[in-house]
């Protein structure tokens, strides 16, 4: 698409819409994978939320940030409304069993941190 042109194209040989900005493809939608793909330096989500129903939320380079808020494991409603900001918070949950083949985890016993590692040891994180 030419400079200074804003659009659609649709990309026969590839199977893909492409959008276009300024005569800059800024991604496209795969119609055979249903794959949505952006070729910009990030995607902000400016209301609404981003929410993954399927699958899972990869960061395969760069870091997994949050700026504000919690970063928070386990059902939010579950959650009380005193809790702290600017916390990795844990629900309580089912206890992982066995080793993590060669990872450690963090998880809560619903009174302490708990830490995992390799072997399958699980102790208080304080201990």
């Amino acid at each position: 698409m030419a400079a200074g042109r804003r659009g659609w194209k649709w990309d026969i040989a590839n199977t893909r819409l492409s959008v276009y900005v300024d005569g800059t493809e800024l991604g496209y939608f795969n119609d055979s994978t249903r794959d949505l793909t952006l070729l910009t330096n990030g995607l902000t989500v400016v209301a609404g939320g981003l929410t993954v129903t399927a699958g899972n939320l990869a960061t395969t380079a760069g870091d997994l940030r949050v700026t504000a808020g919690n970063y928070r494991l386990g059902a939010v409603e579950t959650f009380v409304t005193t809790e702290p900001t600017s916390a990795m918070v844990f629900k309580q949950g089912t206890a992982p069993v066995g080793a993590i083949a060669t990872s450690g985890a963090l998880y809560t016993d619903g009174t302490d941190v708990m830490k995992i590692i390799a072997d399958g040891t699980a102790s208080n994180v304080l201990t």
